[in-house]
């Protein structure tokens, strides 16, 4: 019996091991990212990260139906700059919000469902753009 408590602690400790952590992307002002949820990227030269939390709202036309309207997506980031406090905000697809001087545009958000068909929550993929505001 206690081999095999043993065995099973050994696995266990192991399996924790081998949990991945986000990396952070770098990148330069104005170059975009698509980033999956969780992951975050920084701004080159600057104390700024952006990370992407989660789709909040998708109601978009599936690709295959043709809508009156087309919908929208909104995701949840949260952006750091420096040793403040993060806060997070959320941001439609299209749109930009600012952080400081800088601004973070949401460019697109992957994939768009299809009729009948539900994303995973870390199915999606959201694509930035940072760069100087104004």
């Amino acid at each position: 019996m206690t081999r095999l408590a043993a065995t099973l602690s050994c696995f266990v400790l192991a399996s924790c091991g081998t949990a991945r952590t986000q990396e952070t992307t770098a990148v330069d002002p104005g170059a975009q990212v698509t980033l999956a949820p969780g992951a975050t990227v920084s701004l080159k030269a600057t104390e700024l990260k952006v990370r992407f939390v989660a789709v909040t709202e998708d109601s978009r036309c599936p690709r295959d139906v043709t809508c009156v309207w087309a919908g929208e997506v909104k995701v949840r980031i949260e952006i750091q700059q420096a040793s403040r406090l993060a806060s997070q905000v959320e941001i439609l697809e299209g749109r930009s919000t600012t952080a400081g001087v800088h601004r973070v545009t949401l460019v697109r958000v992957e994939p768009q469902a299809m009729t009948g068909s539900r994303i995973a929550p870390q199915d999606y993929r959201a694509t930035l753009q940072i760069d100087k505001a104004g």
